[in-house]
């Protein structure tokens, strides 16, 4: 069945508030054509509108409750913020010969990294909205220099074993401090579930191995006991290249389709234990995909990009949100569409003006 056309059945409960996405392949296909063709005419300057446009047209089919999402982030700020990246990743680049430089670099993005997590979080956050109504982040530097602090102590001393505690320690900060009118995030403990899902993506990860070599195995025997191995010969020189590019191609769809599913894993886990506090209750979400709808999702998204050349890109992109859509709701006593909030303009913002001037959306 094709996840990209088809919505699954939630459970049937009258406090279930499910989440849809209405966009199609065809729809976001055109947008995402538009925005290659701009951006490389631009040298890459008018990737800061395509990600606007990208955004409002995805969020803007993204509905929750009787609601719409919206993005309302400003090109110029987006464009700031990138060229502040590249600034820096240049720099990076050209103190490669001056190690004292270069360390001082890597220091540097090391002291900054928390201050940048709440600037770029406050950005998004304010330029989101659901229903008319921003989302913002109220996190201080002070507080996220001592949470990434605590969270980077513990991966030191423990060598890297007791990460999923790092990871909450993180996500709890994060979502705490991000709300939309009285309606507040909270991330509850799962750092088992966490460890489970670690576990479950190198499972996924050794199957999808497994499948992609008894793939190119066949594929192999069919060549070479077959007519085709002349034919290849005159157009490849020897099989051993042809061999050695499908080989390099199955280790690129081996690492998608493993990256995909492990993020997949992670993000069920910590959704699983993310609750809504509003009025003083709580009210959970809920994301139900299963482990093996998942697998078989992000193994053919990942053959689509590779047999594509990354052109099947809309197509997979608009079929994994559906389908993770349509498995996701927030269990609840109350109605949310009844929030009672002002609306959080970014300009009347104090916070949210600073983010707008710094220009800190790094993500690309």
């Amino acid at each position: 069945m094709d996840l990209s056309e088809h919505s699954t059945l939630r459970p049937p409960n009258k406090d279930c508030l499910p989440f849809s996405f209405t966009a199609t392949s065809t729809g976001y296909y055109r947008l995402w054509l538009i925005n290659m063709v701009l951006t490389v005419l631009t040298l890459g300057i008018y990737s800061a509108w395509a990600k606007v446009r990208t955004q409002k047209y995805l969020l803007g089919h993204t509905h929750f409750a009787g609601g719409r999402f919206d993005y309302h982030g400003r090109p110029w700020a987006i464009l700031k913020g990138r060229l502040i990246m590249l600034a820096a990743l240049l720099a990076w680049g050209l103190s490669e010969s001056m190690p004292l430089l270069h360390g001082l670099i890597a220091l540097l993005a090391v002291i900054t990294a928390p201050w940048l997590a709440v600037q770029a979080m406050r950005f998004r956050l304010a330029n989101t909205s659901w229903n008319q109504m921003r989302f913002r982040f109220d996190g201080k530097p002070a507080r996220a220099y001592l949470t990434y602090a605590k969270s980077w102590l513990l991966l030191l001393f423990t060598l890297g074993l007791a990460w999923p505690w790092a990871t909450l320690i993180k996500r709890r900060f994060l979502t705490q401090h991000s709300a939309l009118g009285q309606a507040r995030l909270a991330q509850q403990n799962c750092a088992g579930r966490l460890y489970l899902a670690a576990l479950g993506g190198i499972f996924g990860a050794l199957l999808y191995g497994i499948v992609l070599l008894l793939l190119g195995w066949l594929l192999r025997q069919g060549i070479t006991g077959s007519g085709l191995a002349d034919n290849i010969l005159q157009q490849w020189g020897s099989l051993q290249t042809l061999f050695s590019l499908l080989s390099r191609a199955a280790g690129m769809a081996w690492l998608l389709a493993s990256a995909g599913f492990w993020r997949a894993l992670m993000t069920r886990a910590l959704l699983n234990h993310t609750t809504l506090m509003l009025n003083g209750q709580s009210q959970r979400i809920e994301w139900w995909i299963s482990s093996r709808m998942l697998l078989g999702l992000h193994f053919s998204n990942a053959l689509a990009l590779l047999l594509s050349l990354g052109l099947a890109w809309p197509w997979v992109r608009v079929r994994t949100l559906r389908a993770q859509f349509s498995q996701l709701a927030l269990f609840s006593q109350q109605d949310l569409a009844q929030l009672q909030t002002s609306l959080h303009e970014l300009d009347d913002a104090r916070g949210d003006e600073l983010a707008d001037l710094l220009g800190l959306d790094l993500g690309w």
